[in-house]
């Protein structure tokens, strides 16, 4: 190789060096720009569509057996048999809740899905999880079950109880109407007759908030469905003389929005499904049975909030 060419090759080699030693910080530079954030960010138009709505359709109100330490490790940490709920309000005197004042405890966003439902049905809807707010009350309310043997002939019948019920507490009810209209501020497609119990969705199963709780006092607040006396008095005259058959007292709790088989028959679920729309509407008569004040409630909500349904009625 000449001179001229050794001189040549090492000033080509030194200047691609060079090339490659002045692009790493070049690179690097682009690299940490790109990870530092607003320095990379694409420009976002929000044009806000009026064709939307919020997912949450149904308020339901349970209370818990256990006490407020016991109810929170319940709903928050892992199990077997995993539950929660968006809200807890504690329960005054409850040795296991240190603070001086009740705090309402919310546990899962409204926007996020609560497994607090379970199997359950309410007005033609099903998967309720996924379109519900759940709401627990600690209440310690109990159950004993009958230690009488079930004859032979009702083998398949599970033993009687008695539950006791305690009252719920003035400050609880004060933290539930606050957070009651706080979510139907948010959420304003919430019908009055789509607040209920978890009794009311899940009849077969579940007896909360039990027949204590104060629904009446809550639709004078504007929160939830009652019915008017004087209906309820015209309905009660009419079926004093003449009451419906069970297949239609069966289709008119579906009517409202129940989940119960049309058996024709007042056979087990149809009782527990009785027993549930009592515990809400008539607390101091809860006899699973269709009787003439039952079913002229019944009758008196169809016709104030779905009087297209009451027409259809047999």
């Amino acid at each position: 190789m000449t001179e001229n060419n050794t001189r040549t090759h090492h000033l080509v080699r030194r200047f691609r060096v060079t090339q490659r030693f002045l692009a790493r910080p070049f690179v690097l530079l682009i690299s940490i720009a790109a990870a530092l954030p607003g320095c990379a960010t694409q420009d976002t138009v929000v044009v806000e569509s009026a064709n939307q709505d919020t997912r949450v359709r149904i308020i339901v109100i349970h209370h818990t057996s256990e006490d407020f330490q016991g109810s929170l490790d319940i709903l928050t940490k892992d199990s077997s048999n995993p539950v929660s709920s968006h809200y807890l309000i504690p329960e005054p005197g409850d040795t296991s809740y240190e603070d001086k004042d009740l705090k309402l405890y919310s546990l899962v966003p409204e926007d996020a899905r609560a497994w607090h439902a379970g199997l359950s049905y309410w007005d033609g809807k099903t998967a309720l999880n996924d379109m519900s707010v759940g709401i627990e009350l600690v209440n310690q309310t109990y159950c004993r079950r009958s230690e009488q043997p079930i004859p032979p002939e009702q083998a398949d019948r599970e033993p009687d109880r008695i539950c006791f019920f305690p009252d719920f507490a003035e400050s609880q009810l004060n933290i539930l109407t606050d957070l009651l209209a706080g979510i139907l501020a948010r959420h304003p497609e919430i019908k009055p007759t789509d607040i209920v119990g978890h009794s009311d969705i899940a009849p077969q199963r579940k007896i909360d908030p039990g027949p204590r709780f104060p629904w009446q006092r809550l639709y004078r607040m504007g929160y939830g469905a009652w019915y008017d006396d004087d209906t309820v008095f015209k309905y009660w005259e009419q079926f004093r003389q003449d009451m419906p058959p069970v297949l239609t007292l069966q289709t008119a709790l579906k009517a409202y929005g129940y989940g119960i088989e049309l058996s024709g028959e007042h056979d087990i679920q149809s009782r527990n499904v009785v027993r549930a729309f009592q515990m809400h509407f008539l607390p101091w008569r809860v006899s699973s049975e269709f009787n003439d004040e039952t079913a002229a409630i019944l009758y008196a909500l169809l016709e104030k909030y779905h009087p297209e349904r009451l027409a259809l009625l047999p």
